[in-house]
Order: C-alpha cells, then sequence, then structure tokens
C-alpha cells in the first residue's frame, strides 16, 4: 500500500482535471492505496523568497503559511502526483509556486519519491513538449539527497466540452 498525495494545481475543484484525478484517485483506493488531495488555488502560499534561510536552518522556510500543511503530506507521502491544466504551456501558476517552495522541503530532508504527473489541455492545445519540458523541470526535484525519481504520465484522451461540462 502507498500513501499517494495529489496536488491539484487547477483553479477549477470541477474542470477536466479535476476528472482525472477523480479517476486516479478511484483506482488508487480500489488498490488499498491511502490518497491525500491538496489544492494549492485554496490555500495560502507566497512565491519562494529566495532568502536561502532554509539552507541554514535545516530546510524550514521562514514564511509561516498553508505551505506546512503541503510539506507535511510532501513527506508523508510515497508518491507525489502533480496535476494540472496546461497553462502558456506549462502548469499552473499555483502549482509553480508549491513546487518552488519545496525547494526548502528537499533541501532539509533527504526522501526518495516516486511522481506521477496528470496534465490536461485544450484538444488542439496539447503539444508533448510541454510535457517534455514539465518533466525536465520535476527532474530537479529529486536531483539532490539521494532522492529516487520514478516517471509516469498520463495523457487524455480528447475530452469533449460543451459548455463547460464534461460529456
Amino acid at each position: 500500500m502507498a500513501k499517494i498525495l495529489i496536488l491539484n494545481g487547477s483553479p477549477r475543484k470541477n474542470g477536466k482535471t479535476a476528472s482525472l484525478v477523480k479517476a486516479f484517485v478511484e483506482g488508487a483506493e480500489s488498490a488499498g492505496n491511502e490518497v491525500k488531495t491538496l489544492f494549492p488555488q485554496g490555500m495560502k502560499i507566497g512565491g519562494c523568497l529566495a532568502c536561502e534561510s532554509c539552507q541554514r536552518n535545516g530546510g524550514t522556510c521562514v514564511q509561516k503559511d498553508d505551505m506546512q500543511t503541503v510539506n507535511d503530506a510532501f513527506l508523508w507521502a510515497d508518491v507525489i502526483v502533480f496535476a494540472s491544466p496546461q497553462y502558456w504551456g506549462t502548469i499552473t501558476g499555483q502549482l509553480k509556486i508549491v513546487i518552488d517552495r519545496l525547494y526548502a522541503t528537499l533541501f532539509g530532508h533527504p526522501v526518495q519519491k516516486e511522481f506521477v504527473v496528470i496534465m490536461t489541455a485544450r484538444g488542439d492545445m496539447y503539444d508533448m513538449t510541454v510535457f517534455i519540458g514539465f518533466e525536465s523541470r520535476l527532474r530537479i526535484l529529486p536531483s539532490s539527497d539521494g532522492n529516487r525519481f520514478v516517471f509516469h504520465s498520463f495523457f487524455p484522451p480528447q475530452i469533449p466540452v460543451c459548455r463547460g461540462h464534461i460529456l
């Protein structure tokens, strides 16, 4: 049994990304895994200050905000799922801020994680290079302190949309 943390970077709790996350959660739970989902959109998380204080104090960020909830869940989990719609060729800003702030957590805590990415995009806007670019960014995360990187991807088939609702 794995402990899975899903960081759903979509600003929409009921959009296409949420539909794929829901299917992922159902499959993971039915296989006996424990799943937690966090929505950065509804959390108060400031951007990284680049002060590097985390390097001097064991990986603790000087900012006191909802990132501590993310950090605790990140350290708890065996598998981290980054879920996001494609915004301007990459992940949403909400999820990017969380990833930037994980710098402090990863600096202070050697961990081994498996990373999964779920990305959605409108049919004609989806481009493999977007995903490959995000994968290369994620490879930076586990490169220090003995972290292990296993990369999985889920490419959704064309999801027909009519008036904002999935058919």
